[in-house]
């Protein structure tokens, strides 16, 4: 048994290789894509089951009294529950993934991904006007997290192992296995990095199979048959994309507004977007839940203009208002209903001003929701993509190339304005970008930096053990109790000097007492990466880290230096 459980680490844990990653990315796709399947069926099902709802999602089939007592149920229940929760355990979504995937290597607590199952389930359930992917995204990132932990894999492949999750989570949600692997590297990894695209893919994959297989093998919505009729249009294209960056820009600004509540009690804040909420939704209930029934109307252009202006203005006040106050539940939902309303606006304004042109109400609809996903969440080629996959239509991609740029640099270069996500962490403060040689460092295995060229000895060595030694040539001695490592030249210099009598050559050396050009060394485990590698030399002001297999091993399998990190990272193999 010990034997296999080395075999397995060798394979999975403790190494670079590649079949044993992709297959635990293939087991986290699956587990990530259950969770998720789990999550959609506690919100459909006691919708359905419980109220006089033909879907889980048509909430203005009920009566106005009911969708207030469900708002206000749901409010008090989440007031209540996070009141009582520990503060550490209230941080959920996806700003919380991309923290710890910043700060703590990607370990996300078990803990907290309950709470986002039960409080997302409970916000949804209730008709706030919040999305399921958000959630979503740190339920397969935290899924994807436990199982690399109890997997006890490396820190560098914990992160692929997390964005694996993301990507089938992404799956799960919209039936997009594409998408999900670009989102995964675009939002949460922030690279492309090819040693991570296969165990994603094949993450990605998992998930939209567990998704058709329980929910049949469609999409979030149905998109009808869109395409540019006309170049014509391109100039109302690109006007489409000015539209939804300033849209996108007042999505942003909202979330940083009404951040400043986030200094008033968390009934106070959360019990007041609620109240909004209920207020809004006694004349406009189509803003309750996730939406997507509204949506799919938009698509087929069955709103009228009074409608869908009133629509999109609520959407953006509440989603954007859940977002700064840090409601337990989604905003990438919000944005492409959103996005798709502000589309099919630009679509019946051109209906109504040239009533003769044969516009698609559900072409510039589609080209809405990636254009506000691409500039809101700062990801426009997992935009890009998620239209591609959602429309099955490669004539989309020119057009909405245009849109989701123009929208994106609008954001970006004219407001000079981060992703939501990036204000949702404090604009900066809480939350940095990892600079390109951090990223290069945290993705690199600690052992591949590493010497071998060592041997662990004693403090007390006798001249024939001392000479056994130096005649394997290493390059290191290793103290291990001492914390200290010195050359064997310091070894072959004092047996030299010793006397020939017996006496004096039988006397031990005393390895801490002779004269050596000595090291301090520090203690890191084989799952380190080298930035975790730096970052203790830095904390403990040493050059030298011995690399052992875990944290609670005696056994050293090899020694690193700060010098040898820096020539690694100027001299690294090509393909890292």
């Amino acid at each position: 048994m010990a034997f296999l459980r080395q075999q397995w680490q060798n394979i999975i844990s403790l190494s670079d290789n590649q079949i044993g990653l992709a297959l635990l990315a293939l087991l986290t796709g699956l587990a990530s894509a259950l969770v998720i399947t789990l999550f959609r069926l506690a919100i459909e099902i006691p919708l359905v089951l419980t109220l006089p709802m033909p879907t889980a999602e048509q909430y203005e089939q009920l009566e106005r009294w009911t969708r207030v007592a469900l708002l206000a149920g749901g409010s008090i229940t989440l007031i209540v529950m996070f009141h009582l929760l520990r503060p550490a355990w209230r941080n959920v979504g996806i700003s919380h993934v991309l923290q710890r995937m910043e700060l703590h290597q990607g370990y996300l607590p078990l803990t907290n991904l309950v709470v986002q199952w039960v409080a997302a389930a409970i916000a949804i359930i209730s008709g706030h006007s919040v999305g399921r992917e958000g959630p979503a995204t740190h339920m397969g990132a935290g899924t994807a997290s436990q199982l690399g932990q109890r997997a006890g894999i490396a820190h560098h492949r914990l992160r692929i192992l997390v964005g694996a999750g993301v990507a089938s989570a992404i799956s799960a949600s919209f039936d997009t296995p594409m998408a999900g692997v670009i989102f995964a590297m675009e939002v949460v990894l922030l690279e492309y990095n090819i040693r991570g695209f296969i165990p994603i893919i094949l993450a990605s994959v998992a998930g939209a199979i567990v998704s058709e297989a329980v929910f049949g093998a469609q999409t979030a919505f149905a998109v009808p048959g869109v395409d540019m009729h006309s170049l014509l249009e391109i100039p109302y294209v690109l006007a489409l994309g000015i539209a939804s960056g300033l849209v996108a820009t007042s999505f942003i600004m909202l979330v940083r507004f009404f951040q400043r509540l986030n200094r008033f009690p968390i009934w106070l804040k959360w019990g007041s977007l609620s109240f909004t909420t209920a207020v809004i939704s006694l004349w406009l209930p189509q803003i309750m839940g996730i939406g997507y029934d509204t949506v799919n109307e938009a698509l087929l252009g069955d709103v009228v203009i009074p409608v869908l202006l009133l629509l999109l203005l609520a959407k953006l006040l509440l989603a954007s208002w859940a977002a700064g106050v840090a409601f337990p539940a989604g905003l990438i939902g919000p944005t492409l209903f959103i996005g798709a309303l502000l589309g099919s606006l630009m679509a019946e304004l051109s209906r109504w001003l040239m009533p003769d042109y044969p516009v698609s109400v559900g072409f510039y609809a589609v080209l809405g929701m990636g254009a506000m996903m691409g500039a809101v969440l700062r990801a426009p080629l997992a935009a890009l993509v998620a239209l591609l996959e959602l429309t099955a239509n490669p004539n989309i991609i020119m057009p909405g190339m245009l849109t989701i740029v123009i929208s994106s640099l609008v954001v970006s270069e004219v407001f000079r304005l981060p992703s939501v996500f990036d204000v949702q962490l404090g604009g900066g403060h809480n939350y940095q970008l990892p600079h390109p040689v951090q990223q290069m460092l945290r993705n690199t295995w600690v052992a591949e930096a590493m010497q071998q060229s060592f041997v662990s000895v004693p403090r007390y060595l006798s001249a024939e053990a001392a000479g056994f030694i130096l005649q394997r040539d290493p390059e290191w001695l290793l103290l291990d109790k001492e914390n200290v490592i010195l050359p064997p030249a310091a070894v072959a210099e004092a047996l030299e000097a010793r006397q020939q009598p017996e006496e004096a050559i039988s006397e031990d050396l005393d390895l801490i007492a002779m004269p050596a050009d000595r090291q301090e060394v520090g203690r890191i485990s084989l799952k380190a990466n080298l930035q975790d590698a730096l970052d203790l030399m830095q904390q403990h002001h040493i050059q030298w880290l011995a690399v052992y297999r875990d944290d609670t091993s005696q056994q050293c399998v090899g020694l690193v230096s700060r010098t040898q990190i820096e020539h690694f990272y100027h001299y690294r193999p090509r393909g890292h």
